[in-house]
């Protein structure tokens, strides 16, 4: 009833998971390089949300806060189930490999509970925090003068 595998099985099998290893780490290595550029970009914005902040918008700021939030929890789970699965992979080659692709399904998870880590513009408040940091620039020139 029980058939042992041959060395072609096992040979198929090892190959199948270098490709989903190697998959893995290389898409959360890009995902995180990716992860981190828009922290970046949401870092330099922020401060035109606390522009708003004063004047009592304070929905832009929220979401800015929420979005980094995600994108560091999103960022520091992944890498962790992957560094889980790469120490567990040595001892058990199913079991790592199932640990480090559901590494790849984070974000998703994340998602599911409010935490979105995509980047998504909202050119009204874009637009009304510049007009307010331009405004505040301009109030804070004339009175130097």
């Amino acid at each position: 009833m029980f058939q042992d595998f041959g060395a072609d099985d096992l040979q198929s099998f090892n190959i199948l998971c270098l490709i989903a290893f190697a998959y893995c780490v290389v898409k959360i290595f890009f995902q995180n390089i990716k992860r981190g550029g828009i922290l970046l970009i949401q870092i330099a914005v922020g401060a035109l949300y606390m522009f708003s902040v004063p004047r009592g918008y304070t929905d832009g700021f929220v979401q800015w806060m929420k979005q980094v939030a995600a994108i560091c929890l999103t960022a520091f789970l992944q890498t962790t189930i992957l560094y889980l699965g790469l120490l567990t992979f040595p001892d058990n080659m199913l079991l790592g490999m199932g640990i480090l692709l559901s590494a790849n399904e984070v974000p998703r998870i994340a998602q599911q509970f409010g935490l979105d880590s995509s980047v998504k513009v909202n050119m009204m408040s874009v637009v009304h925090a510049t007009t307010t940091a331009v405004n505040l620039t301009r109030t804070v020139a004339r009175s130097v003068k």
